[in-house]
């Protein structure tokens, strides 16, 4: 099958779908727990097929169903670049290196997840680990393929490092710089499967530079508010950059990057440009309906779903409001006199039917700021990070993003003072 027939096949696999807004592994649904993968999985119905195969979420039943899809990819990688190979094949093998690579995205799922959660260890078992190395790899063999080499960029902060792969446009030279975007991961979804973003803004002329988010993947900040200076670190980078004009930067984030991204934009004014899907941390509480809901998800989640050695699983221990609450004052732009400086353009856009972060985040970015730049996108027929209409509004998105880095986008009190100083000029120059 060609890349034509495929792309067609994956959609209509799409649309026939059922809505499963949750964390059912054993589901591939719209809003489900498979959301995190559809923009890189190439033959949905291997997808579903697997997921058919699947007994239980602990390593021992999930690690190897999801590797040996990942093992046959990679071994189609290898034998495609065996012999001497031509153009054609080496593109056949960095797809099948980056499917081998997203089916051990899957295996290694949710690991490595430093600051612990409900449904894993903070650390990996062996088998776990192999599957992340495995991952690794095959990220590696897939980047090696590509015309424009990802540079493996260092960030440190107060004895803390992260690890970001940084690509450029073609073009992009001391003397012709092009604006850059970080791009933020979430909460269990690594740089190596972040890579679509990156392609999306290097399409519109745009660096970018993934970075994984604290707490995950290969870094040592923990996940908290002050790792904000992880983020800030990252933009330092960027702005040292020959090729980059550190005057134009963005950033973009999707899930707990969504969250990331509109707390770095609230403390740093560097960033002229925000692109966040599914936002959270503005600071929406919700009705007590709402929030017995949030917390019955979630003890959900760990009912049903330990992503760990057989056996390990702590005892369940259900959320207070109390907590909730606690939780929710670390995080609450609003709460920290934050919300109002968020002045910058932002693009906002999820599903309706969201159940792990709230619409009401995105509602009340809406409702704040300036009375221009603010621009969204909300699914009725989509879930969490509005999934299944990546492939309209993430084009749309990252065009957006580059003309405010490229053109500017200021709020109309500006603008009109602006005309009003240039009127000025002209008639004092009229009058000499």
């Amino acid at each position: 099958m060609n890349a034509a027939a495929d792309s067609k096949n994956k959609t209509a696999i799409l649309a026939s779908l059922p809505m499963r807004s949750g964390e059912d592994p054993f589901i591939v649904g719209i809003g489900g727990f498979y959301r995190r993968w559809f923009n890189l999985i190439d033959d949905m119905q291997l997808l579903i097929d697997t997921v058919a195969n699947i007994k239980t979420t602990e390593d021992e039943d999930w690690v190897p169903v999801w590797s040996a899809v990942g093992a046959e990819y990679e071994k189609k990688g290898d034998a495609l670049l065996s012999r001497k190979a031509s153009q054609k094949s080496r593109t056949a093998a960095r797809q099948a290196y980056v499917q081998a690579k997203s089916y051990y995205s899957l295996a290694r799922f949710p690991s490595p997840y430093w600051s612990g959660s409900s449904i894993c260890p903070p650390d990996m078992s062996p088998m776990k680990a192999q599957s992340y190395e495995d991952y690794l790899r095959c990220y590696r063999k897939s980047a090696a393929l590509l015309p424009d080499q990802p540079q493996v960029i260092t960030v440190t902060k107060n004895g803390m490092k992260a690890t970001g792969y940084l690509r450029l446009p073609k073009g992009a030279s001391k003397t012709s710089k092009v604006p850059a975007v970080l791009v933020m991961c979430g909460a269990d979804m690594y740089k190596e499967d972040r890579e679509k973003y990156a392609e999306g803004a290097l399409a519109q002329g745009m660096a970018a530079l993934v970075v994984d988010a604290p707490g995950t993947g290969e870094t040592t900040f923990p996940h908290a508010p002050e790792s904000i200076v992880a983020w800030q670190a990252a933009l330092d980078k960027l702005q040292k950059h020959p090729a980059i004009d550190g005057k134009r930067l963005g950033a973009f984030g999707v899930s707990r990057g969504g969250l990331w991204v509109i707390r770095l934009a609230a403390h740093d004014a560097r960033i002229k440009g925000v692109i966040s899907c599914a936002p959270g941390g503005a600071g929406y509480w919700g009705e007590p309906e709402e929030r017995t809901e949030w917390r019955e998800a979630a003890m959900e989640r760990a009912r049903t779903n330990w992503f760990g050695p057989r056996g390990t699983r702590p005892p369940l221990k259900e959320i207070t409001e109390d907590e909730q609450r606690k939780e929710f004052l670390r995080w609450s732009l609003k709460d920290q006199g934050l919300l109002d400086k968020l002045t910058m353009p932002m693009y906002l856009v999820n599903g309706k039917i969201d159940h792990l972060t709230p619409i009401g985040n995105l509602y009340m970015l809406l409702e704040s700021g300036p009375a221009d730049g603010r621009v969204a996108r909300v699914y009725a027929d989509d879930g969490h990070i509005a999934a299944k209409n990546e492939r309209t509004w993430a084009p749309a998105a990252w065009a957006w993003l580059r003309d405010v880095l490229t053109k500017g986008m200021k709020p109309k009190v500006a603008a009109k003072k602006s005309a009003k100083k240039k009127a000025a000029v002209k008639k004092s120059a009229k009058k000499k």
